[in-house]
């Protein structure tokens, strides 16, 4: 059974400027479906439909297929119907399901349910993501329930109501009816914050609010969490998986301090002959996707010349940053250091990048020796050193970081009791 998803995003629209494209939290709206629709492993195919060449390049490390949209599709003329029956005939599938980048909060687990019932239930041919709720509703010439006697909201019917937020249909049911969804429906309820639909400001700012909570429960885990790790105990557990994620050689300004965030990434390379040196500038747009946090790491052509200085760094704690992985060599180390603000790198030199360097790209992946980073990724780093979690490793790495805490409390134990240092591994392991 072969399941594809398609994720429309077109790179204009009116109610709200570019909404696609608009930064949700730090990241454009329409990533924050499509990377959970990557993250789907019941999924064969992903598809990202658009007509714009901005969300293309924005989504070109994330790994799904991209289907160009012909400009006759991507209008407000265009009938929702009809951009489906276009992605449908783009891809041979079982089953397609369309997202619409409007609906950021619909969980994982709610696709698959979706997807389950058409493939365990013959007798339905699509499902609609809906809401219901019990409202007390009016028309032109008033109330619709009995204005005399206002009943209990559990007596009133459910009013039912498409999200526009999801789609799930049989590919011969598609062809057949040339629609979205076909004449065997099954209405899937979806949470109340699964059903909000951002297509006007005060909703995008709603969907920023709530995305922003979401956010910083990540980020109080991640803050408890930082105090009992160590990057010893990662870079072995790192070693027992053969990944490459500990970047040496790089100094802590705070001897005391401890990060773990995700990274937002910036690469900057060589100026070229004849090339506008103000360019550097733009490595200021990154900050405007750095939330509370984050962790910005920096891969430097130019390594001998310094990169982020005293303004950055209080640009960086004003954005919610928590700390920096600079390429290379920083300056201003006094000023930074007077900020409280972690900076990792090789050392200092006063001399900086400007009109040496510019900016290749924003969160894009990074390399800082030898060691890949990919915005998203998490990273450690205390006084002995940094590593890097690849995302997709981050439930394992952990889940082995809480045994370690338990067996080096166990090998404590074994200490105290004056076991013999050899008997200890075969107490408790090895260690």
């Amino acid at each position: 059974m072969k399941v594809v998803a398609f994720l429309p995003a077109k790179g204009s629209s009116e109610r709200i400027e570019s909404k696609n494209l608009k930064l949700l939290n730090g990241k454009p709206l329409f990533l924050y479906t499509l990377e959970k629709l990557l993250e789907c492993d019941f999924l064969n195919e992903v598809y990202l439909d658009t007509d714009s060449d901005e969300i293309i390049d924005l989504a070109s490390e994330t790994g799904c297929k991209v289907m160009r949209r012909d400009p006759a599709y991507a209008s407000n003329k265009t009938d929702g119907h009809q951009l489906f029956l276009n992605e449908v005939k783009h891809a041979d599938a079982d089953i397609y399901v369309q997202i619409l980048c409007t609906s950021p909060f619909i969980n994982k687990s709610t696709i698959k349910k979706g997807i389950d019932i058409l493939i365990e239930n013959n007798q339905y041919d699509s499902v609609v993501l809906v809401k219901k709720d019990k409202q007390y509703t009016w028309n032109g010439q008033g109330p619709v329930y009995d204005k005399f006697h206002i009943p209990n909201s559990v007596d009133l019917p459910d009013t039912i109501i498409e999200t526009m937020g999801m789609y799930i249909v049989r590919r011969e049911t598609a062809l057949a009816t040339q629609r979205r969804y076909g004449d065997n429906v099954y209405l899937l309820e979806a949470s109340p914050i699964e059903a909000i639909d951002v297509n006007y400001p005060d909703e995008f700012e709603l969907a920023n609010i709530i995305t922003m909570g979401l956010h910083q429960k990540e980020a109080q885990y991640f803050n408890n969490l930082k105090h009992i790790l160590s990057s010893p105990m990662l870079s072995d557990i790192l070693d027992d998986l053969e990944l490459n994620g500990v970047i040496s050689g790089y100094k802590l300004n705070l001897e005391d301090k401890k990060i773990l965030g995700r990274a937002k990434t910036l690469k900057l390379r060589s100026l070229r002959d004849g090339e506008d040196f103000r360019g550097i500038y733009d490595a200021l747009d990154s900050y405007s996707t750095i939330v509370a946090n984050d962790i910005i790491a920096v891969e430097n052509e130019c390594a001998t010349n310094a990169y982020f200085g005293g303004l950055n760094a209080a640009i960086a704690v004003r954005s919610g940053a928590s700390g920096a992985i600079i390429g290379g060599v920083t300056r201003d180390s006094k000023e930074v250091k007077a900020l409280d603000f972690p900076v990792f790198s090789k050392g200092y030199n006063c001399q900086d990048v400007r009109k040496r360097a510019t900016v290749e790209s924003i969160n894009k992946t990074v390399t800082i020796e030898d060691v890949t980073i990919k915005p998203g990724d998490l990273i450690f780093g205390d006084y002995d050193g940094i590593v890097v979690i690849p995302k997709e490793y981050e439930d394992e790495i952990i889940r082995r970081a809480m045994d370690t805490i338990q067996k080096e409390r166990s090998v404590s134990v074994e200490i105290i009791k004056n076991t013999r240092a050899k008997d200890i591994v075969g107490v408790v392991g090895e260690f």
